[in-house]
């Protein structure tokens, strides 16, 4: 397996050189975006799918939500969640350094961020304070609802309390007050062998514009101090 990974998963074959301790933190970072991005596509974009079905002319107007339709759609909906969301100060687990716990909303983003420029064919922004979104997630909330409707086409009024009626107000509120906190305590009680199997995946699935970032992400893991 290890052969194999060499030239099929080199991203993976970099993370398990790193002791188990480490390793499970760059797992836990990249399983929890991974699970982010399922959660954001079944809780928030999955009401608009509600919507369109229910709207014709709306569903005309969208072109029906394609793969690479519904991506974008994750990515604007992540960027500004993770300008707002709310972070603890440690891993209730206590299996994540607090340096990294602190910084996951910045690795996240910058993940986000590397998907929307390359498909924009932009080098900028880099950042999250560059992207527009407020840092109050009431306001976020409205912003992201109001770039879906851009995105998709959509003119008809009621669009924003729709969606909302369909769950999308109470999955954003889960999202930016506790997603973090909720997911790192849950991973903290998967066995090792679990989390890296399904980081294994992970890393075998990251587009190439994502790959820089997560190569000097393991890198700032492993030149943390052993007791971080």
């Amino acid at each position: 397996m290890w052969l194999l990974d060499r030239f099929s998963n080199p991203l993976w074959r970099r993370i398990s050189r790193l002791d188990k301790a480490r390793r499970r933190t760059v797992a836990t970072m990249l399983c929890g975006y991974d699970f982010l991005r399922r959660q954001v596509e079944k809780k928030l974009v999955g009401p608009v799918e509600t919507y369109l079905a229910a709207s014709s002319k709306a569903l005309a107007a969208a072109g029906g939500l394609t793969s690479a339709l519904r991506g974008e759609l994750v990515d604007e909906a992540l960027l500004a969640l993770l300008r707002s969301c709310t972070c603890p100060a440690y891993d209730p687990g206590l299996k994540v350094p607090r340096a990294i716990v602190v910084r996951l909303p910045e690795i996240w983003s910058g993940l986000v961020l590397a998907n929307v420029n390359s498909r924009r064919d932009r080098a900028a922004p880099a950042t999250l304070d560059k992207t527009g979104y407020s840092e109050d997630p009431s306001e976020t909330h409205r912003q992201v609802l109001a770039r879906w409707k851009e995105i998709l086409g959509i003119s008809e009024l009621g669009f924003e309390e729709r969606v909302n009626a369909e769950g999308f107000g109470e999955a954003w509120d889960w999202l930016t007050r506790v997603f973090i906190a909720d997911t790192l305590d849950g991973m903290a009680d998967v066995p090792d062998r679990m989390l890296f199997s399904q980081a294994r995946r992970v890393a075998a699935a990251v587009p190439p514009h994502c790959v820089g970032l997560i190569e000097k992400f393991i890198e700032q893991v492993a030149a943390l101090p052993a007791a971080a």
